[in-house]
């Protein structure tokens, strides 16, 4: 599925997502979702990809408003790894000494590389204006 949005941050936005349902999410405890997405967000002939799972209830993302959220859930990551890693854990909740905190703090800052590199814009008033418009 194919979604473009008019930013007034960052211009023009394309979201693509492609069920996949080929690999398991693993934070999802008992359940086992494998509603697994394959989305690339595209921006002025750059772009980044990430997997997304969608819910075990809906496990396919057939409106627009999955892909600006998916996009939205990336962006959300990224950004949370501004943050040292002190903050990171006090705002989540997670100890410092937790291997599993680590790990997700650094799936984070490799979120936030690629989409410094797509996007040269102030990342907080791109998400602030997704979640204004689009009800995220």
């Amino acid at each position: 599925m194919k979604t473009i949005i008019e930013t007034k941050t960052a211009g023009t936005i394309e979201i693509n997502s492609i069920f996949k349902g080929d690999k398991k999410a693993n934070w999802s405890g008992g359940q086992e979702n494998w509603n697994n997405h394959k989305v690339t967000v595209k921006h002025k002939g750059k772009k980044f990809a990430f997997d997304f799972w969608a819910s075990i209830a809906q496990p396919k993302m057939e409106k627009d408003s999955d892909n600006i959220n998916a996009f939205y859930c990336a962006l959300s990551d990224g950004i949370s790894a501004k943050e040292s890693f002190s903050e990171f854990c006090s705002s989540f909740g997670y100890d410092e000494d937790s291997r599993k905190a680590e790990k997700i703090y650094k799936a984070c800052e490799k979120t936030l590389a690629k989409v410094e590199r797509v996007f040269e814009c102030d990342l907080y008033d791109l998400i602030n204006e997704i979640q204004e418009t689009f009800d995220c």
